[in-house]
């Protein structure tokens, strides 16, 4: 691994008493995780306003977090951030770094949206949140003069429900609603053996088969394990917005990004691949400390900014 991010990580672990979040019930870790990112925010960026919003849909209250880098930025068609945890923990507290960098990359607003969480709200509810959050912001921005769609990006099982969003768009003919996806090492597939899987998934560089295992549990009814809207790669990948793919290569994930990559190269669609060479799964979260990190998410924003040229 980096030998930066590795004494970045060893730092952050000094004084902290060592414990497995993953092997915790899920309220347990998701607070245990807001703790630890909590320490990387000693070097954030500054924002010009950082910003609260609370919607409701299906019953449920969906927490957004909108990040304005300047005083013009309000102006500027937003990125719409969908955090990762395995669809059951992370929230905007846990992705602030990534959040301010791209907001600080973009110079326009980021909206981070806090998601319902499985277990206790499994598949398809997080997506039933998301098209809410969409459906709302692109009809508050094209009243407010935006041309084009939005900016959708996620990491993670953010990434994999910003892929499905995009998917389900162009199924009804709205896929416009949407100027580009940024996909940052997502989960687009059935855990297989063999390849990235076994190569990176013992959990030596963080995230493990037998966590992603578990994560999917929580998330995905048994019904539901042929459902495309779970694992999108096995779905029309035709039609889709121009698509920004980052791979970690320590990562168990590894091969669902570059799988995902070529197959929307197949179907025609815009798409560019970038390999995040000794890094591994959610590394862009040390963002404030890691120059090679910070570089990443400027690199993907630098495509969403050519697509206009």
């Amino acid at each position: 691994m980096d030998t930066e991010l590795t004494r970045l990580l060893e730092k952050q672990a000094e004084g902290v008493a060592k414990v497995d979040r993953y092997a915790l019930p899920f309220p347990e870790s998701r607070s245990l995780l807001e703790e630890a990112r909590k320490r990387t925010h000693e070097n954030r960026l500054p924002m010009h306003s950082v910003v609260d919003e609370d919607m409701f849909a299906h019953g449920r209250q969906i927490k957004l977090r909108w990040y304005y880098p300047s005083a013009g930025s309000a102006e500027c068609t937003p990125v719409v951030y969908l955090h990762g945890g395995g669809w059951c923990v992370g929230s905007n507290v846990t992705h602030d770094t990534v959040l301010r960098h791209l907001a600080r990359a973009a110079q326009a607003p980021v909206c981070g949206v806090e998601y319902s969480l499985a277990p206790e709200h499994p598949f398809p509810a997080a997506l039933e949140d998301v098209r809410a959050v969409i459906d709302l912001l692109y009809r508050r921005w094209r009243s407010l003069g935006m041309r084009g769609g939005l900016i959708l990006a996620g990491d993670s099982a953010g990434a994999n429900l910003a892929l499905v969003e995009a998917m389900r768009r162009r199924d009804e003919g709205v896929v416009s609603e949407l100027s580009a996806l940024i996909l940052y090492y997502g989960c687009y597939g059935p855990s297989r053996d063999g390849g990235s899987f076994q190569a990176y998934g013992d959990g030596r560089f963080g995230l493990s088969n037998q966590v992603q295992a578990r994560y999917l549990e929580a998330y995905m009814p048994t019904s539901s394990s042929e459902d495309w809207r779970v694992f999108p790669i096995a779905g029309e990948l035709g039609g889709l917005p121009p698509t920004y793919v980052l791979a970690a290569e320590l990562d168990p994930l590894f091969d669902d990004s570059i799988e995902l990559y070529h197959a929307l190269k197949e179907r025609g669609v815009p798409a560019e691949l970038a390999v995040a060479h000794a890094l591994p799964h959610g590394f862009l979260n040390q963002a404030n400390d890691l120059p090679a990190a910070a570089r990443a998410i400027e690199q993907s924003i630098a495509y969403v900014n050519a697509l206009s040229v």
